[in-house]
């Protein structure tokens, strides 16, 4: 009798949903099997029950057609698209670029257009971020995150150009303009923990390849600081004359001179300039050898970057 009495009561019973639609109970068996009608042009039904009608957890199965295939602009500027609608907090979002990217969301992101897209080229108009890899862990920079933005801001960075003009001629390579690669070429390297551990860890594109432009797999190599700073050459800072010499005041001499971990060398004070040079050349491919040797027998160097090291030779042209 009871049960009767409820059966009757609740028929007719109103209630919005958790997405503001009007629903109604046209017809109620027990508890847990209702039949619940929505208020709108469609007269859509749907069996439920009655704790979930009263929480509002009945979803329209009319919104599963009409909002499949909606398009709206994130506040990036990109259109993104549903292209597949389960309930309200589980849809599915493309974006409409040449990537294609989906994410798994809800239709409340969806419309508040607060969805970002990981492709976005963000960093310098070039470089992606991607959501593979974090670039912040604890609200502190990544060593993955940092190298990678130091290189595309050395690469297309035109504020940073003014002062170091030699950056201008440089690229970052189209896989790498992707953080998520290069956080994986890193991870690849057998070098990498090492030298990560130690926070000694850097980005070298001159050795491998001498005089190259590009950051990519294939002419770049992880190194100490210290190894890195053997081919700085401080552009800036020459004169006309060629790497490592200088004239002495008013003598009519050449002094061949480097700096090697942070002391300065002198080498020697010369007659000619291409004494002075051939000087410098030589004691300064012999530390690097030297450093070569050092460095790779201590694990911080690959067996490529030691080969390039021991065979590299500096030229006057340099």
């Amino acid at each position: 009798m009871i049960y009767e009495r409820q059966r009757e009561s609740r028929v007719g019973e109103e209630r919005l949903n958790n997405n503001g639609e009007l629903m109604k109970i046209i017809k109620y068996n027990k508890a847990k099997d209702i039949i619940v009608e929505f208020q709108d042009e469609y007269k859509e039904t749907v069996n439920t029950s009655y704790a979930n009608f009263i929480k509002g957890k009945v979803e329209n199965p009319h919104e599963r057609l009409c909002r499949l295939n909606e398009e709206i602009i994130n506040k990036q500027g990109y259109l993104m698209k549903i292209v597949q609608y389960n309930k309200a907090n589980d849809i599915v979002v493309e974006f409409q670029d040449k990537y294609k990217t989906r994410i798994k969301t809800t239709y409340q992101q969806f419309k508040n257009k607060g969805l970002r897209n990981p492709l976005h080229a963000g960093v310098y108009g070039v470089g992606v971020k991607g959501s593979k890899h974090p670039s912040r862990i604890n609200n502190k920079i990544t060593i993955e995150y940092g190298i990678w933005y130091s290189m595309i801001s050395r690469c297309y960075n035109e504020k940073l150009h003014l002062r170091e003009s030699t950056y201008k001629e440089c690229q970052v390579c189209n896989e790498w303009l992707f953080f998520d690669n290069f956080y994986d070429w890193l991870h690849e390297q057998e070098n990498f923990e090492i030298l990560s551990k130690n926070n000694n860890l850097e980005l070298d594109k001159d050795i491998l390849v001498k005089g190259n432009k590009i950051y990519s797999p294939e002419t770049c190599c992880l190194v100490p600081h210290r190894v890195n700073m053997l081919f700085v050459k401080a552009n800036s800072l020459r004169s006309d004359l060629p790497i490592g010499v200088k004239k002495m005041g008013i003598y009519n001499k050449y002094t061949a001179e480097y700096e090697h971990d942070g002391i300065h060398i002198y080498v020697g004070a010369y007659e000619t300039v291409e004494e002075a040079f051939l000087a410098y050349k030589f004691h300064k491919e012999e530390t690097i050898k030297n450093v070569a040797q050092e460095e790779y027998s201590n694990g911080n160097i690959t067996k490529q970057c030691y080969n390039a090291m021991m065979n590299y030779e500096v030229e006057i042209t340099d």
